[in-house]
């Protein structure tokens, strides 16, 4: 089966690492498969070209207008390809497929988390929606990447139940694994890492921190997440005089392990995750993890994670048990490494592949 994968962002973002992680699955045992991506000169992820299945897409930014442009430029790198199947990983380059084509699409649209968690401008949650509008018209499959996601789909978005499919993510256990020689340290190290958008409820973790601040003095923080100078959080943390509290910016994929590995807990209060990448990748280096239960945290971080609600007392609570009580913290390791074995991109890979032929069919 001739394959064409569509990605509208870098492989430096979760939609991008979604995107080159289950592409490589699949060529497995469909190597007659290409994976159009963002080419921009210089930018960190352009090594991927090397690799002849990678084709660019060359883009402007042109600021505000990118996201609304993008779908242009998409359908311009695409033009002479001839696939059997054209899959779409999110709305933009899944709309970019719905200009003029005919062929067999999917769109993987991960979560429809923006019809009802607002965040960004009305503009871009109108384009967004009309959008889904369109697919749902045209009768294209989604996939989304949880159950959870699906019910979210169907209620928000009116998709057809037979045309959503839930299909979970996989962890790439060659990248993320436990430190074979974990280094003493005199100090416990909370950490996070994800969006810094308000959803995220990073300020919660800043008030949780206050806290244990004040009742330990070996704790300290890492929050990793693009561009936090952009965000109120550094601002915040010092109103609230935290002293040990850091804030990383983007790490990239070959320094992601090390940072987790050198964790000693993460919380994760998001209030909303389609899939929610971060606890397990905890997870699988061996690092506890409490989580919210928002959207899909229940059933991904499910019994791997001690979960909680978001209150910062509950939270707090739950972060001195495992820091104080080591048997309990190597219990939930252990709980964590196994629960996250189950989510392997190769079992991702092989739902994927039904849904291109059911399509084709």
């Amino acid at each position: 089966m001739k394959i064409t994968m569509v990605s509208c962002q870098h492989f430096t973002s979760g939609i991008g690492h979604y995107g080159v992680e289950l592409a490589s699955e699949i060529r497995k045992t469909q190597p007659d498969l290409e994976l159009f991506k963002l080419s921009k000169p210089g930018h960190e992820d352009d090594s991927w070209f090397s690799n002849s299945w990678i084709r660019p897409i060359r883009y402007r930014s042109l600021r505000n207008l990118h996201p609304y442009v993008l779908p242009i430029y998409i359908r311009k790198a695409l033009v002479g390809t001839h696939s059997d199947i054209y899959h779409a990983h999110w709305f933009q380059s899944g709309l970019a497929l719905t200009l003029g084509y005919s062929k067999k699409t999917v769109i993987t649209m991960h979560d429809v988390s923006l019809l009802h968690v607002k965040e960004g401008s009305s503009l871009f949650a109108d384009y967004y929606s009309w959008s889904i509008n369109r697919f749902k018209k045209l009768g294209i499959p989604l996939i989304v990447v949880s159950e959870a996601a699906k019910q979210d789909t169907i209620e928000y978005a009116g998709y057809p139940e037979k045309l959503v499919f839930p299909i979970h993510n996989g962890i790439n256990f060659n990248q993320f694994y436990p430190a074979k020689n974990k280094i003493n340290k005199s100090t416990f190290t909370l950490i996070y890492t994800g969006g810094l958008g308000q959803r995220k409820n990073v300020k919660k973790l800043l008030d949780v921190m206050k806290v244990l601040e004040n009742k330990y003095d070996f704790i300290e923080m890492k929050l990793a997440g693009s561009h936090p100078e952009r965000t109120p959080f550094p601002s915040y943390a010092a109103q609230l005089g935290l002293k040990r509290t850091s804030f990383t910016g983007f790490i990239p994929d070959d320094q992601l392990t090390t940072f987790y590995q050198n964790g000693d807990l993460l919380i994760y209060p998001s209030e909303y995750e389609g899939f929610g990448f971060a606890p397990l990748e905890a997870m699988a280096c061996g690092i506890p993890v409490i989580s919210g239960t928002g959207g899909a945290l229940k059933e991904t971080a499910g019994s791997g994670a001690w979960l909680s609600g978001l209150e910062t007392e509950e939270l707090a609570e739950k972060a001195i048990k495992i820091i104080e009580d080591s048997q309990f913290r190597n219990d939930l390791i252990k709980k964590g490494s196994d629960w996250v074995k189950q989510f392997t991109w190769e079992k991702s890979a092989e739902k994927t592949l039904d849904v291109f032929q059911k399509e084709r069919s």
